[in-house]
């Protein structure tokens, strides 16, 4: 060939053969056509596998990317098939019953009162768990909303009939006609009343409960009325007529309150042996507060960090120290003298009897 084959007459044919062999690939190879023009093909065959990578990764990003853009718009759009009818809808049905629900609810919900039991009841079985939750959460929060009407006075009050629930709730007849009552401590106002002004001035401290109660004398079991004052420190008992302070028990001194299971107020404060109190013996009194009398004395003994809490015992049979005798209390059921009230007889230096009506 004249000129050989690097001349130019040679070279457009070279050109398009080389082009012809690579059309495939032509846009992309005709840079290689300078490397086999110059006599390098091993570095052309390497650059020729070099794009033929990067070609198949370019149309594999594109594959990827295509299917995604695809798997996107079909899950968009599988929720318009007939086949999700039944599906959409059920969950429409259930969506529709439990707004239904809370709106009737809200119609019909209890009173704002603790003490009411009531509530809706659920129309669907499937509802029976949210239902039962539903009137726990109603109850803790009317709950909270009433305590949080209470004064400080209102909540010590409440504190006291809680206490009083716990000490004599199923154990003792008398406490449910004492639920409705309030304690209201001072029942005589001797604070005001000029009758007691001489009492008021013997006693130092702040009175927490004045009333009217019978101290049960030892030698024949009548009863003689006795004015009970009860401080944070002591037991007063005073004439009711004069206000002569008749007895002054310290609250240290208490060892136990016994009282029976019957509808009765009589109580017995027990003195620690030893103790200057406990000379003459035990108090046998009788109140219709009893409830309230004895409440206040065990949260004034479990307030003192000197002593432990008071005991109190609650049977129809036990034992009193009268001087140096121990005496049996009993109670019994039967038809008492005085109508609808207790009463009590010494039978011998061992017993003493109280006669309590029958409860219905």
């Amino acid at each position: 060939m004249p000129g050989g084959w690097r001349s130019s007459s040679g070279h457009p044919g070279l050109v398009r053969s080389v082009c012809s062999y690579h059309r495939p690939f032509s846009v992309h190879h005709l840079i290689l056509l300078p490397l086999f023009l110059s006599a390098r093909p091993e570095q052309a065959r390497r650059e020729l596998r070099r794009l033929k990578e990067e070609a198949r990764r370019k149309h594999a990003v594109a594959v990827i990317w295509a299917y995604w853009q695809g798997l996107k718009v079909r899950r968009e759009y599988r929720k318009f098939f007939r086949a999700n009818a039944g599906r959409k809808i059920y969950n429409f049905t259930v969506q529709r019953i439990i707004q239904k629900y809370f709106l009737n609810l809200r119609k019909n919900l209890p009173s704002m009162s603790p003490i009411d039991k009531s509530w809706p009841t659920r129309p669907y079985s499937f509802l029976d768990g949210v239902h039962t939750e539903l009137r726990r959460i109603f109850h803790l929060w009317r709950c909270k909303k009433y305590r949080s009407q209470f004064t400080e006075e209102k909540k010590a009050v409440y504190e006291e009939k809680l206490e009083a629930s716990k000490l004599f709730k199923d154990k003792k007849a008398l406490y449910p006609s004492s639920v409705s009552q309030s304690f209201k401590g001072d029942y005589l106002e001797i604070n005001k009343n000029p009758k007691y002004q001489k009492l008021h001035s013997a006693v130092d401290e702040k009175v927490l409960l004045a009333d009217t109660i019978s101290k049960i004398n030892r030698a024949n079991g009548k009863g003689t009325p006795r004015i009970f004052l009860l401080t944070k420190k002591s037991v007063v008992l005073a004439d009711q007529k004069t206000g002569q302070v008749k007895a002054s028990v310290p609250l240290l001194d208490l060892a136990s309150v016994s009282v029976s299971k019957q509808s009765d107020g009589f109580f017995a404060l027990k003195l620690k042996e030893g103790s200057a109190s406990a000379v003459k013996g035990d108090f046998l009194l009788s109140s219709e507060r009893l409830i309230e009398i004895i409440t206040k004395l065990y949260r004034l003994s479990a307030a003192n960090a000197e002593r432990v809490p008071l005991s109190v015992d609650i049977s129809d049979e036990f034992l009193v120290q009268f001087k140096n005798d121990k005496v049996c209390v009993k109670f019994i059921q039967g038809s008492p003298r005085n109508g609808n009230s207790a009463s009590c007889k010494r039978k011998n230096n061992r017993l003493l009897e109280v006669s309590v009506p029958s409860t219905p």
